[in-house]
């Protein structure tokens, strides 16, 4: 299940960094204009993901994936 929207309640694009505000693209644009100031849901979900993946891993696999 994905965020939603503080405005209008439709599945969120957008976080402000730091925050729990997360927008919709329309809602977002809207509002800030311009869009580069806010955090890509989907960027910040990768990066957890990577961390998550790192703290999990066996060393011998963090070296094969460093390596890559």
């Amino acid at each position: 299940m994905g965020k939603k929207c503080i405005e209008c309640g439709d599945e969120a694009e957008y976080k402000i960094k730091d925050s729990s505000d997360y927008y919709c693209r329309e809602c977002a644009e809207e509002h800030f204009g311009d869009l580069d100031l806010l955090i890509v849901l989907e960027d910040e979900a990768q990066h957890l993901k990577d961390f998550v993946n790192k703290k999990i891993l066996s060393p011998q696999e963090e070296e094969e994936l460093d390596q890559d």
